[in-house]
């Protein structure tokens, strides 16, 4: 038996149709990436928000196990000072821990074998404000652990952290650009931060706008005058470019507080951003978390913006100034 096929012609796309398909799927492509990074950015800020809460109820539980919050910074003796020089100051030859605020809070942000691992060959008495010893890379058990990645201290939004730019730590002296003191190892082996403990206008030097955390600080909750919840006790600052044209980003190891002196900065591209002053990879905000653990989302400077002096009167513990949280 014979059998017979029959044949069906097949029409296929033309040119113009295939055209017109792809001209369809590159616009909805384009339709959905900004809503795409919009829930990443959304995600992100969220991320960093619960950082910043964590960091704040981290300084809590320190301060009901020690009586008081942890220092900003472990910087020069008052009594090692040149006669006429401010005890605010880094004199990196003289004997200072240098290690800052977050060494202290490790046990209470679930990072107690790190804690116990740096305090290994250390003396017991290296974290207290009242002693001095060597700086931290002088110790092993601190310098082979300098690399550490902490999740709780990186903004999601900031890559500054994943590239081998320069760690730093940082004080200051006085109300001048000039005397922001700023270090770098160029390491990139640094474990790095996005946050800082808020020092008020100038830290030590700040009189009555001086903040919770300063030069081998021991402040109580209860030496919060303003209250806990118009007071700042953490913010964000970001990759930026250093004095020397080099990337920076703060190593959690070493860096301490920061003043608000200077104001805050809104993250133009690249990075360009004065380095002495705090500020976000987050469009047009960034994040203070204040000392009652609330986090808030402040606005650059600008017609809805944070003022200069509630920023300072927010940074300030004992200033009895009226913080407008409008502004926040």
């Amino acid at each position: 038996m014979i059998r017979t096929h029959s044949s069906q012609s097949r029409r296929g796309f033309t040119l113009i149709e295939l055209l017109v398909v792809i001209a369809i799927i590159a616009i909805l492509i384009g339709l959905l990436l900004p809503a795409v990074q919009k829930v990443r950015e959304a995600a992100a800020r969220m991320s960093c928000q619960n950082n910043l809460k964590q960091l704040a109820l981290a300084s809590h539980n320190y301060e009901s196990s020690h009586q008081f919050l942890p220092p900003g910074w472990l910087g020069a003796m008052p009594s090692d000072m040149p006669a006429g020089l401010n005890t605010d100051i880094i004199v990196i030859g003289y004997n200072a821990q240098n290690v800052g605020t977050f060494v202290y809070l490790l046990p209470f942000i679930e990072q107690d074998n790190l804690f116990r691992q740096l305090m290994s060959g250390a003396p017991t008495s290296y974290l207290d404000v009242n002693t001095r010893h060597s700086p931290y890379w002088a110790f092993a058990s601190f310098w082979n652990n300098r690399n550490a990645r902490i999740k709780t201290l990186l903004c999601p939004s900031d890559s500054g952290h994943e590239s081998s730019w320069d760690c730093w730590f940082m004080t200051f002296s006085s109300g001048t650009v000039n005397s922001l003191r700023i270090i770098s190892w160029g390491d990139p082996n640094f474990g790095k931060t996005n946050y800082l403990s808020i020092a008020g206008w100038l830290g030590l030097n700040g009189d009555l706008y001086q903040g919770a955390f300063f030069n081998r600080s021991r402040v109580k909750l209860s030496d919060v005058a303003d209250g806990t919840s118009n007071t700042l006790f953490f913010g964000e600052y970001h990759t930026r470019q250093g004095p020397w044209g080099s990337p920076i980003t703060p190593s959690w190891m070493a860096a301490g507080y920061f003043p608000t002196a200077w104001g805050i900065t809104p993250p133009p591209a690249p990075n360009t951003q004065p380095w002495w002053m705090l500020g976000s990879r987050h469009t047009g905000i960034l994040n203070f978390a204040f000392g009652d653990a609330s986090v808030r989302s402040v606005r650059y400077p600008g017609n809805t913006g944070v003022t200069y002096n509630n920023l300072i009167f927010a940074s300030g513990r004992i200033d009895g100034a009226q913080v407008n949280h409008d502004n926040f």
